[in-house]
């Protein structure tokens, strides 16, 4: 059975909540990218880099995620979230997960 974006999408967020960065991990394609909107700055591209920047942010004690609202549109997974346990406070994002086959090959997020 294949995957939607929407199920990649639900798995990422708990792994993320479960701090388990080789179940993250597994969910993105090898060459993805990670990319801050509306700069255009890339923040994070491949796997290993992927693997290192989420390495940090798993270490924060009380980190989680809560999805307040989502959308899907062809190949995308849009979560309207506010991120917790971060070290300046909560923060609101809206992540855009790009998936195909069943990986994620771009994620763009904006940050309140």
């Amino acid at each position: 059975m294949t995957k939607t974006p929407r199920d990649i999408a639900i798995a990422q967020l708990a792994a993320y909540n479960n701090c388990d960065l080789d179940a993250f991990c597994a969910l993105f394609a090898a060459d993805a990218v990670l990319t801050d909107l509306p700069s255009g700055q890339v923040v994070a591209t491949g796997i290993t880099a992927i693997r290192e920047m989420y390495k940090r942010r798993f270490a924060t004690p009380d980190l989680h995620c809560k999805v307040h609202a989502t959308n899907d549109i062809g190949d995308f997974a849009i979560d309207r979230e506010t991120v917790y346990g971060l070290p300046d406070g909560p923060m609101d994002v809206v992540a855009m997960y790009e998936v195909k086959g069943g990986l994620i090959q771009r994620v763009f997020f904006i940050r309140g």
